[in-house]
């Protein structure tokens, strides 16, 4: 656990601030490159990029507020220290996508294509995000058996009382490992899609499969869904397996749909 990378006087560069500098640099240069790639504006790319992650940072950290709304009721001016963590992944989602959507239409722009560009670059963000979240020591998982060689122990006074000491799931390592999958599977599939927007329907039904089962292994108060036994990320990944489960299935299955090009 490293939350400070260095310290040079009165400045101080955060682990997690900087993982959020590198993904933002590598979701930029990857939109960039597929644009050019399907023949759109690359400094369309840059715009909406900029726009989405500023975005997405608004939304991730909205719905960790609500969910967790006591405590800051009681430190309101907490809301704003991003970098002891609380953000969660599906505000950001939505901020982005209502950011996105909104520039999209404003510059006249095809919403399916687009979203395919991007799309990959949310799997970056989470792939090298999660690295700030664990050496920020946020995120934290569940106990973890003894036999486990990767097991993890965070200092005792930045863990709860009854996780103080006792060796945990890196989960944030198993989500940044598994989002970086994705990102390669989509960034391959990118290449041999058969519709426009399947690249954004593949990321949000693939991610929501990981997450239900990512969650297992998280201990972090995140919010719960009481009389399921769920956690709120769980009931939202649920619902949207359904849908982008059953917009992929009506465009795969919908005659004519050939492979392309893109």
């Amino acid at each position: 656990m490293h939350p400070v990378i260095f310290k040079f006087g009165k400045l101080v560069v955060y682990s997690y601030s900087l993982m959020v500098v590198a993904a933002f640099c590598l979701m930029v240069l990857y939109g960039v490159l597929e644009a050019r790639r399907v023949k759109e504006d690359p400094e369309k790319a840059i715009d909406i990029g900029i726009l989405m992650f500023i975005a997405s940072f608004i939304g991730a950290r909205i719905l960790h507020c609500l969910i967790n709304y006591p405590i800051y009721l009681h430190d309101p001016l907490r809301i704003l220290k991003i970098w002891e963590g609380g953000l969660i992944y599906y505000g950001g989602l939505a901020g982005a996508l209502a950011a996105g959507t909104i520039y999209v239409f404003h510059q006249h722009l095809s919403w399916p294509k687009w979203a395919d560009i991007v799309a990959p670059t949310a799997m970056i963000a989470l792939a090298v995000g999660r690295v700030g979240c664990f050496l920020n020591g946020c995120c934290y998982g569940t106990i973890a058996p003894q036999w486990l060689p990767w097991k993890v122990t965070y200092p005792a006074a930045a863990m709860p009382l009854h996780f103080a000491g006792i060796p945990l799931h890196p989960a944030p390592i198993y989500e940044s490992i598994t989002t970086a999958v994705i990102f390669l599977f989509l960034a391959f599939r990118a290449k041999h899609k058969r519709f426009q927007g399947e690249i954004f329907w593949l990321m949000v039904a693939l991610y929501a499969l990981a997450r239900i089962f990512l969650e297992i292994f998280r201990a972090d108060p995140r919010g719960e869904i009481n009389f399921l036994h769920l956690s709120t990320s769980q009931v939202i990944s649920i619902l949207l397996i359904f849908i982008s489960g059953y917009i992929l299935g009506m465009n795969y299955l919908r005659p004519g749909v050939q492979g392309q090009r893109s």
